[in-house]
């Protein structure tokens, strides 16, 4: 559904330290999967987290948004 709409709520549920940690690591994934580039801080920020399922996730995330700026990605047919 990649909307970026959704990158706000995504960033409030990644940032809240109090939030289960799959839904932040869903959240992370999910700005990911969005492929804008505006979520980029947010997950560097969040890189070496103390849960190393949402610094994992964000790494991910981050492959991902950089993934989606190769002629591999353009190319691709869906």
């Amino acid at each position: 559904m990649q909307n970026v709409v959704a990158i706000p709520t995504l960033i409030e549920r990644l940032s809240d330290l109090e939030e289960h940690i799959m839904v932040r690591h869903e959240a992370a994934e999910a700005m990911g999967a969005i492929g804008d580039d505006s979520a980029k801080p947010i997950l560097e920020k969040f890189l070496n987290d103390e849960n190393i399922e949402v610094a994992e996730s964000c790494e991910v995330a981050l492959d991902l948004l950089n993934w989606c700026r190769t002629a591999e990605w353009e190319d691709a047919s869906w």
